[in-house]
C-alpha cells in the first residue's frame, strides 16, 4: 500500500457541497481537482448566482496544503467580475480510515464560495463533480485543457 504523503500526491478530487437555507436555492459545489503535476483547479458553481474558476500551483509541505493561483472570480454580488484575480487559499491535510480530506478553518468572505471554511471531502482519484451538465467540466481532459488555458502547458 502507498503511504499517505504519495496518496495525497496524486491526482484527486476534493469536494465541499454548500447546502442553503431556503428551499428555493440550489446547493452550491466547490470542487477542487488536485493534479499530480502540482497544478490545480478550484470551481466555486452555485447555479444562477456563481462560476468562479482559479488555478495554479499547489505545494504541500507536512499536513499543510497551499494553493497559490489567478483566476476567473465571478458571483452575483462581485460588479464587474474579476477577470484575472490573485488567488491563495492554504488547508491541513487529514486522513480518516486511509481518506484523506481537507479543512480550513479561516472564512475569506470576499471570496463569496470559495471562501467557505470547513471541510473538503476526497471524491477519488479519477471523479469528475458536474451535477447538471451545464458549466463544470465533464472530465478529467476538460479539467487539464482548463489548467492549461490559464496556466500553461504541463
Amino acid at each position: 500500500m502507498q503511504s499517505f504523503e504519495d496518496f495525497v500526491k496524486e491526482a484527486g478530487t476534493y469536494l465541499k457541497v454548500v447546502r442553503f437555507g431556503e428551499t428555493m436555492n440550489p446547493d452550491g459545489f466547490i470542487v477542487l481537482y488536485l493534479r499530480p503535476n502540482n497544478l490545480f483547479l478550484l470551481l466555486g458553481y452555485w447555479r444562477g448566482y456563481e462560476r468562479s474558476q482559479p488555478m495554479g500551483r499547489w505545494v504541500k509541505h507536512g499536513v499543510n496544503l497551499h494553493l497559490d493561483g489567478h483566476g476567473q472570480l465571478s458571483a452575483d454580488f462581485f460588479a464587474p467580475a474579476h477577470a484575472n484575480a490573485r488567488f491563495e487559499r492554504s488547508f491541513s491535510v487529514k486522513e480518516v480510515v486511509h481518506t484523506p480530506y481537507l479543512v480550513t478553518s479561516k472564512e475569506m468572505k470576499k471570496l463569496s464560495l470559495l471562501g467557505w471554511r470547513g471541510t473538503f471531502t476526497y471524491a477519488g482519484q479519477h471523479t469528475i463533480i458536474d451535477p447538471d451538465g451545464e458549466w463544470l467540466p465533464a472530465s478529467l481532459s476538460d479539467v487539464d485543457r482548463l489548467i492549461e488555458k490559464g496556466v500553461g502547458p504541463k
